[in-house]
C-alpha cells in the first residue's frame, strides 16, 4: 500500500513540473513584441524629433554656432532634417555627414544603430549610418524600422526638394 502511495506523489511531482515549464514556456515565448515595438517607436520618435526641432534651438552646440558664423547655414529657422536636405542640396556632404554625427548622438540611446537616408527620387543623395560596433549590422537584426517624412525648402532664392527623408533604426 505504502509504495503505491510514493508512485502517486511521484507523479503529482512530475505532472506538477511539467505544467510548471509549459506556463513558462507560453508566458517567455511572447518576449520578441516588446523589442520590436520599441525599435518601431524609437524609429518615428526620431523622425518627429529632427522634424521639428529648429537650427537655432540647438545653436549653443560648438559645431552648430561655427557653421551658423561661416555662413554654412544661412537659416536657422530650419528644422534639423531640412537643414541636413539643404546640405545635400548644396552638394556638402562631409557637411550634411559631421552635422549629423554631431546631432543625432545625443538624441538618439547608445545601444540602437540608426541610417539616415536622403533620397531624390531613387537617387541616394545621403547616407549616414551609426553603428554601435561594426558587428551589429542591419542584415543580421531581429528588427529593423524605418520611418520616412517629405522635405523641402528654400537655399537663398532658390527651392530644392522635395527630398525623401528615411530614418532606419535596429539594435
Amino acid at each position: 500500500m505504502k509504495k503505491k502511495a510514493y508512485f502517486f506523489t511521484l507523479d503529482a511531482f512530475i505532472a506538477t513540473g511539467v505544467i510548471a515549464i509549459g506556463i513558462v514556456l507560453v508566458l517567455f515565448a511572447g518576449t520578441n513584441r516588446p523589442y520590436e515595438m520599441q525599435t518601431a517607436s524609437l524609429s518615428q520618435n526620431l523622425m518627429d524629433t529632427v522634424s521639428s526641432i529648429k537650427v537655432y534651438e540647438i545653436s549653443d552646440n560648438k559645431y552648430v554656432y561655427e557653421l551658423v558664423e561661416k555662413g554654412d547655414i544661412t537659416n536657422p529657422e530650419n528644422t534639423i532634417l531640412e537643414q541636413i536636405g539643404e546640405f545635400c542640396y548644396r552638394d556638402m556632404n562631409d557637411t550634411a555627414s559631421n552635422f549629423t554625427e554631431t546631432i543625432f548622438p545625443g538624441i538618439i540611446p547608445k545601444e540602437y544603430n540608426f541610417q539616415l537616408l536622403i533620397k531624390d527620387s531613387d537617387i541616394i543623395k545621403f547616407n549616414y549610418i551609426k553603428l554601435k560596433d561594426i558587428g551589429t549590422l542591419r542584415n543580421t537584426s531581429r528588427a529593423v524600422t524605418s520611418s520616412k517624412n517629405i522635405i523641402f525648402g528654400l537655399s537663398g532664392s532658390t527651392m530644392w526638394g522635395p527630398y525623401i527623408a528615411e530614418v532606419r533604426t535596429w539594435q
